[in-house]
């Protein structure tokens, strides 16, 4: 008989808590506690939301100039830069994206304007994409995310411009399809995005 009962109980796991507490311990050991393992740590908060003060303090040390720091890390400090948005500090997530630039690679560079886009940040996604131009002229990625920018803040005549120069640079069948679509959008007066 007893066999044969049941009886229901619920197991409740607190994953985020249980996660960073992880993370704390892994920074604070000789293998986390680099500039890459902060950086990691403090996405991982920024991507969930999750203690975003501790995790500003993560990406700070990742990027400064003490040791672990790093600071010609693109990617520490364009994380610290979203951190400092997300808690409301955009003058200063603004200064720290204007450092990070530089040390941009050109994907890099791209993916930072994408997220910008995603945000609903148009003005300063063209200007990491003008940017980004500016540093690398003339390249497939560099010229479909000016159109993208431009599209963003409304600008179709320009964007169109550079969707032209793009699609014989298209290095696919696949990026030639997705920049001739952005080309019937932009003339049809459709922003891209």
């Amino acid at each position: 008989m007893w066999e044969k009962l049941s009886i229901p109980f619920k197991v409740e796991v607190d994953y985020l808590k249980q996660q960073f507490d992880a993370l704390v311990a892994e920074s604070q050991k000789p293998p986390g506690f680099t500039s890459q393992g902060l950086n990691i740590a403090a996405n991982w908060a920024l991507q969930n939301n999750y203690q975003l003060e501790k995790a500003l303090e993560w990406s700070t040390v990742a990027s400064g100039q003490n040791f672990p720091g790093d600071p010609t890390s693109f990617a520490a400090i364009s994380t610290k830069a979203a951190i400092l948005d997300k808690l409301g500090k955009s003058d200063e997530a603004a200064a720290a994206i204007k450092t990070a630039l530089p040390l941009g690679n050109v994907s890099q560079l791209q993916q930072l304007g994408r997220q910008l886009l995603n945000a609903k940040k148009q003005k300063a996604a063209l200007e990491v994409f003008e940017f980004n131009y500016n540093k690398n002229p003339n390249q497939f990625i560099t010229l479909t995310g000016m159109a993208r920018g431009l599209s963003a803040n409304g600008d179709y005549t320009k964007a169109l411009d550079f969707a032209n120069k793009a699609l014989p640079l298209a290095p696919n069948d696949a990026n030639k399809q997705a920049v001739q679509a952005m080309i019937d959008k932009l003339k049809a007066g459709k922003d891209i995005n």
